[in-house]
């Protein structure tokens, strides 16, 4: 039997009780909780480890978890899923390590702002640098409304901050025996911030801004017709769905559409069709007194040694092309599309803006229209079972981060539509439906943010505490 009250057996259950909940921390068996206690552990069991020695271990412990917790999530497989998974367990480890070599030289309750810092810090060089953008970040794990209202704020780096804190300062109450004045003084400190976060998120929930709405629809592809036709003999069956799809349209705008668009690269299109499909679409789109967005995707001579061309042409009620948007952040080992430029054009039903899919997991990409005032950012999309519906709530950050309504449009997945505050307006899931068409009712009109307007900068703030913690302890020597 294990006794407990040694300092080796205590580190071995802190360690043991981390790990159990990092099955729980991310990926596909998400407990919001879990976000917030498997760090108290890991902490807690590198403050009885030597520092390099107890980094090596919690990088072990992440991987394993890791490898099951991210299984079908990661487009990927074999020796590079195992090398990603790994990678992915180093940086998030080396917070713990930095927290542990820091805390020990900086005393008193600043010392609880060292692994929040430094987590954010991983977090914003991961995300400018990962292919798979901020899919997979802690923000990502939480569900709780009030609380993701703080992104319109800072950021998805605030709640990373507040979640991360939070382990940090229950170890050091630990370290302090729960002294009084030590929960008194945790209490005004974090405590107070902390209510006031959930404070603002309930206030802004309930706020009712009454604006009118807007009918769109999207249109998706029947289950039999999951694969998609590159080959230069599938013409006809290409051009069988292309037709569906104006027809489709028809149905859409007879049930009140105003705005229709498709899920990704439901168009397929071979070079010298291009421009008589979009000569048809302009004919719909004027007979039907409609804005309509084509998800194409363009077979060029020569694939598949050439890319497909990855795009969505938005055309207005009078025929006229409104803009052509490439994707830009296709799913990692895809290639790169579109030079990344994200566009938009007004309507009497609020100023429309469009991204493709992965390009939406990328928030330095979305920032570009910071300050644009977008109202709907439509979406078209191509998931798989998996990431369902994983994928398009992490979209939906987006649409708190900038106040924007959103509608995202998804093959094999969950199609949504949010409002600006992220509250679920409509869903529907592929599998579980035989309807073709996905009708939203969506608010016309969105609502500027802080972060629309400053971008990234609690990152930097984060940055820059910990560059002067760092300057403090080098003086100190």
């Amino acid at each position: 039997m294990l006794n407990f009250k040694t300092k080796s057996n205590q580190s071995c259950l802190y360690l043991l009780l981390g790990f159990a909940w990092l099955f729980f921390f991310n990926g596909r068996w998400i407990l919001p909780i879990a976000a917030f206690i498997a760090p108290v552990f890991l902490i807690r069991f590198l403050r009885f480890q030597k520092p390099f020695k107890g980094f090596l271990i919690i990088v072990l412990a992440g991987w394993v978890s890791n490898i099951f917790v991210w299984k079908g999530m990661m487009p990927m497989s074999g020796f590079f899923y195992y090398l990603v998974t790994f990678m992915m367990s180093v940086f998030t480890s080396l917070t713990f390590l930095l927290d542990r070599i820091y805390s020990q030289k900086i005393k008193g309750i600043v010392s609880t702002l060292i692994f929040p810092a430094a987590y954010v810090i991983m977090d914003y060089i991961t995300i400018s640098t990962n292919p798979s953008g901020s899919y997979g970040t802690l923000v990502h794990t939480q569900s709780s409304l009030p609380l993701l209202q703080l992104v319109s704020v800072t950021g998805i780096w605030g709640v990373t901050f507040l979640i991360t804190w939070t382990a940090s300062i229950i170890n050091w109450l630990w370290d302090n025996y729960f002294e009084k004045s030590k929960i008194y003084l945790a209490l005004v400190i974090y405590g107070i911030p902390f209510l006031l976060v959930v404070l603002f998120g309930q206030i802004r929930l309930a706020m009712n801004n009454e604006y009118e709405t807007v009918r769109i629809a999207s249109i998706n592809i029947e289950q039999a017709e999951l694969r998609y036709h590159f080959s230069e003999n599938a013409d006809s069956v290409n051009e069988r769905r292309n037709k569906k799809f104006l027809h489709n349209c028809d149905t859409a705008a007879h049930a009140g559409a105003k705005i229709v668009f498709g899920i990704e690269a439901l168009i397929t299109l071979s070079e010298d069709k291009e421009k008589g499909f979009i000569e048809n679409a302009k004919a719909t789109a004027s007979k039907y007194n409609i804005y309509l967005g084509l998800p194409i995707c363009i077979i060029p001579k020569g694939y598949p040694e050439k890319r497909p061309e990855n795009k969505i042409v938005w055309i207005s009620p009078k025929g006229r092309m409104l803009f052509t948007y490439n994707k830009a952040r296709p799913t990692p080992g895809e290639g790169r599309y579109g030079d990344g430029r994200l566009k938009y054009f007004d309507t009497p039903h609020g100023r429309i803006s469009s991204a493709i899919c992965f390009d939406m997991d990328f928030p330095a990409h979305i920032n570009q229209i910071g300050g644009a005032n977008i109202d709907l950012m439509l979406v078209p999309g191509n998931d798989w079972r998996e990431i369902s519906p994983y994928h398009t709530y992490v979209s939906s950050i987006r649409a708190i981060e900038h106040g924007f309504n959103m509608v995202r449009s998804v093959s094999k997945g969950f199609s949504a539509s949010f409002n600006y505050k992220g509250q679920l307006l409509s869903s529907l899931d592929f599998f579980n439906t035989s309807d073709l068409i996905f009708y939203s009712d969506v608010p016309t009109k969105g609502q500027q943010t802080i972060y629309s307007s400053l971008g990234d900068y609690f990152a930097w703030l984060c940055i820059a505490f910990f560059l002067t913690i760092t300057g403090i302890i080098i003086f100190r020597k």
